[in-house]
Order: structure tokens, then C-alpha cells, then sequence
């Protein structure tokens, strides 16, 4: 009797959560496999609530040459992810008293074009500086992006065009922007980029499969590149990561990036001043319903606020996305470029935002 009485306590306690789990996970295999039939996901895919993983599954091959398959642990180039990171890197600094965002950026790269002295920091990090984009000359396919390039190299390119409009009177993208936030961190702080981020994000929050991708480093399991040219899977082209830079140059797994998003929303990272300033939605950021912070963008979905990011870059695509309100998060990553990784991202959080 003593015995029966015990499974059935057991059952009353874990039950309905292990049937739920198993329900959920079904759905999001589901999800995925529906996705699939649209497009090939060769990639990992993470979802978790309440500081709780519910779902980690990986997919495809890291490499089509060795028939290598993914893994949840496989690192893959996260592109504009990259920017969160940037935008907390600044963040930390200004919370030690090293700069302030309202400031020109001048104060701290004085050797820019006169046009651009009195753009600011806040202008950089949300996209209304006006800045051209260094990423469309010629020069970035031709050789560049096989040979690396410093920043003020990248510079450079684009000192000598006019700015598309006067800064901080509208959103338009640009990578340009977060190319000088990379130099500020660098002058600010005294130490690379990649320096400045493993010691004051990576190594604190133990991110350990996180960092700047160099090409010539043994990295394991890392993820091949490909993408779609006349009908057929290829390597895709080569990007060396001081291309991208402090706008694209990081890899990461799925895992590591839950970790992540979890930190910026607990606080463990950065003071209640600056995850109010990179969660804010500034007026001048507004653009089809949607607000951009600092990399981060703002919007509804589901009838709840949606704080998302993608990333995409030769060979590889990346999503992440959370739902403050019902504490949900969602990290898609992918080493097939033309995988639409936001809309499988929110496919995936709607099986849980959808149930409240």
C-alpha cells in the first residue's frame, strides 16, 4: 500500500511537468520539421523559460566535406549578434566612469572627418548617426575580406563620403556605426577588442565557447560556412573577422548565447542605469513599429514586447529573441546562409507566448 501511495505521489509531483515537457518538445520538433520542408535548417536551436532550458537540439552537418554533423556544442559565427556584446562592452565602460554615451564620439576618436565630430556615442549605438556604410565599397569583396583590414583602414573607405542625414533624426542601419564603437571600446580601455570582451563578458560570465573568430586559431568544433549558388550547396566566401569587427566578428554556440541573454536580463552584467538605456525605445529609433536600443531591437509580438536580434554573414545565420514578460528566450543558429533564422526564432516562442 506504502508503495502504491508512493507512485502515486511521484506521478501527482513530476508528472504533468514530464508530460508537458514531452508535449512541448513534440511541437517544437514539429516546428522545426515544417521549417524544413521550406528550407533546409542545418544549424542548433535552443529555447528556455525561466531561466530553465526546455528545448536543445542540433541539426544538418558542421562540415558537408567530413560529413561532420552539428551538435549543440558546435560554435558558429553569430554575425550582428555581436552587436549586443559591443553595446554592453560600451555600457560597462560608461558604468566605471570611462565615457558617456550622450558625449561626441570626437572626444574619443578625435581624428575623424570634421562632418562626423558631433555625432555621439548614443547616436552610434542606436543607427541615427547618418553614418555611409563601409561595408559597400568595392574594395570589402574584391580583397578585403580575404586579407583583413584594420578599422581605421575601414574607415578609411568611406571618410570622404557626406553623411546620408543629420544625426539623430532617423533609424537607418549601419555597421559603420558599430566599427567606431569597436575603436572606442579599444582607445577607452586600452586593450583590443577581443581583449576587452573575454575579460570583462566572456571569462565573468563564463562563456567559455564564446570569442573573436581569428581564422588561424585551432577552434574546435567550429562550424563550416555554406551557402546556395546556382541551384547547389557551397563553401561559401571567406570573410576574415576584422572585416566585421566589433559588428559581426564573434562565434558562439547556442548554449552560451542563452547564458547571455539570460545575464542582460537578471542584471548580472551591467548597472540598472544601462540595461534601462539598452532596453530603452528611443523616439528618433521608431521605424514600421519597431524601435531599435542598444543592439537591440524593440518590438511586439504576441500581444508582448519582443527584444530580438538576427545576423547573418557568408555561410552562417543567427537569431535571438526574448520575451520580458513571459521570461522566454529563443537562439537559432545556423551555418546555411540563407536560413531565415528570425522567423524559425519566433515560430518557436510563439508555441510557448501562445499558451499564456
Amino acid at each position: 500500500m506504502r508503495l502504491i501511495l508512493a507512485i502515486v505521489l511521484l506521478l501527482t509531483w513530476n508528472g504533468p511537468g514530464l508530460f508537458a515537457q514531452n508535449s512541448f518538445t513534440r511541437r517544437a520538433e514539429a516546428t522545426i520539421e515544417n521549417f524544413k520542408q521550406n528550407t533546409e535548417f542545418s544549424g542548433a536551436v535552443l529555447i528556455g523559460q525561466n531561466g530553465r532550458v526546455l528545448f536543445e537540439k542540433a541539426y544538418g552537418r558542421a562540415n558537408r566535406e567530413w560529413n561532420i554533423r552539428n551538435t549543440t556544442q558546435t560554435r558558429f559565427r553569430i554575425a550582428s549578434l555581436t552587436k549586443q556584446f559591443t553595446a554592453a562592452a560600451i555600457l560597462i565602460l560608461q558604468d566605471r566612469g570611462q565615457l558617456k554615451v550622450r558625449e561626441p564620439i570626437s572626444r574619443y576618436l578625435p581624428d575623424l572627418p570634421s562632418e562626423w565630430q558631433q555625432i555621439t556615442i548614443h547616436q552610434l549605438l542606436t543607427h541615427t548617426s547618418g553614418l555611409p556604410e563601409y561595408t559597400s565599397p568595392p574594395e570589402i569583396e574584391r580583397t578585403l575580406n580575404l586579407t583583413g583590414a584594420t578599422p581605421q583602414q575601414l574607415v578609411n573607405l568611406v571618410k570622404q563620403q557626406p553623411l546620408k542625414f543629420s544625426p539623430g533624426t532617423k533609424l537607418v542601419y549601419c555597421n559603420t556605426g558599430y566599427l567606431l564603437l569597436g575603436m572606442i571600446v579599444e582607445k577607452v580601455s586600452g586593450l583590443d577588442y577581443a581583449t576587452f570582451l573575454k575579460r570583462n563578458i566572456f571569462i565573468p560570465l563564463q562563456l567559455n565557447q564564446t570569442g573573436y573568430d581569428i581564422r588561424a586559431d585551432i577552434l574546435p568544433e567550429r562550424a563550416s560556412g555554406y551557402w546556395m549558388r546556382n541551384g547547389r550547396v557551397e563553401n561559401a566566401g571567406y570573410v576574415d573577422a576584422s572585416i566585421p569587427f566589433a559588428a559581426g566578428g564573434l562565434y558562439s554556440t547556442v548554449g552560451d548565447l542563452y547564458k547571455w541573454n539570460e545575464a542582460l536580463a537578471t542584471g548580472r552584467l551591467l548597472s540598472v542605469e544601462s540595461r534601462r538605456a539598452m532596453f530603452t525605445p528611443y523616439p528618433e529609433t521608431e521605424l514600421s513599429g519597431m524601435h531599435y536600443g542598444y543592439g537591440i531591437v524593440i518590438a511586439e509580438k504576441f500581444g508582448q514586447p519582443r527584444y530580438y536580434h538576427g545576423g547573418g554573414i557568408q555561410g552562417f545565420a543567427s537569431a535571438i529573441e526574448r520575451y520580458p514578460r513571459s521570461n522566454i528566450c529563443v537562439v537559432v543558429l545556423s551555418n546555411e546562409e540563407e536560413t531565415k533564422s528570425w522567423e524559425l526564432s519566433a515560430s518557436l516562442a510563439g508555441l510557448l507566448v501562445n499558451k499564456r
